[in-house]
């Protein structure tokens, strides 16, 4: 592989990160190749290794960056979970290594969802006792004023109090899925490092 061909590939594997961060990436890259001279390219190439985990490495850290944003979404924390996971493989690290950091990474992915899932049903669950009780306050006026306000209310509350938890699980999503692509992250440039290293 030549300088050319290191570029070529290199640019196709940043071909789904935002032009100004790919357009940085590479003009980093090609000042390396400069300042070591044209002499050195070959070494450069094997010193720097290949351009696509290059290019998964530079995705991931670009999908952990964007959560840093505020209010990331679900779907943003997912989406940085999957680009870390295939820098994961990218990785020139044993493979046992990186089956197990993936099994890591989709047994907390699974454990989040289903704890988010388990809180949505209650939530669920919950709002439909709330209008229950609103119903059965209004069937009440009948019978008893007070009791009817009072059975309303509850079931009001009870609505209240579960829009305000669910709003607080979305919350927690976002922060779980997030946490966990930075974790993942993290682990992956401390294997890459390791790797660095052992060579």
């Amino acid at each position: 592989m030549n300088r050319s061909e290191f570029f070529k590939k290199l640019e196709q594997g940043l071909s789904r990160v935002p032009k100004e961060e790919a357009e940085a990436a590479i003009a980093y890259y090609n000042e390396y190749f400069d300042d070591a001279g044209e002499e050195n390219e070959q070494r450069v190439i094997e010193e720097l290794g290949s351009p696509a985990q290059i290019a998964a490495g530079i995705r991931a850290d670009v999908a952990v960056k964007n959560l840093e944003e505020p209010a990331p979404s679900v779907k943003k924390g997912i989406s940085a979970i999957w680009w870390v996971l295939l820098a994961i493989f990218a990785a020139p690290i044993a493979l046992p290594l990186a089956i197990g950091a993936a099994a890591l990474v989709i047994g907390l992915v699974l454990a989040a969802i289903g704890i988010i899932v388990a809180l949505i049903v209650t939530v669920i669950a919950f709002l439909g006792s709330g209008i229950i009780i609103i119903v059965a306050g209004i069937a009440a006026i009948a019978t008893s004023l007070p009791t009817a306000a009072f059975t309303v209310g509850v079931g009001l509350s009870l609505i209240g109090l579960m829009l305000l938890v669910g709003i607080l699980i979305m919350l927690a999503a976002r922060a779980a899925f997030s946490g966990i692509a930075k974790l993942s992250n993290r682990q992956l440039h401390k294997q890459s490092k390791g790797d660095e290293i052992n060579e």
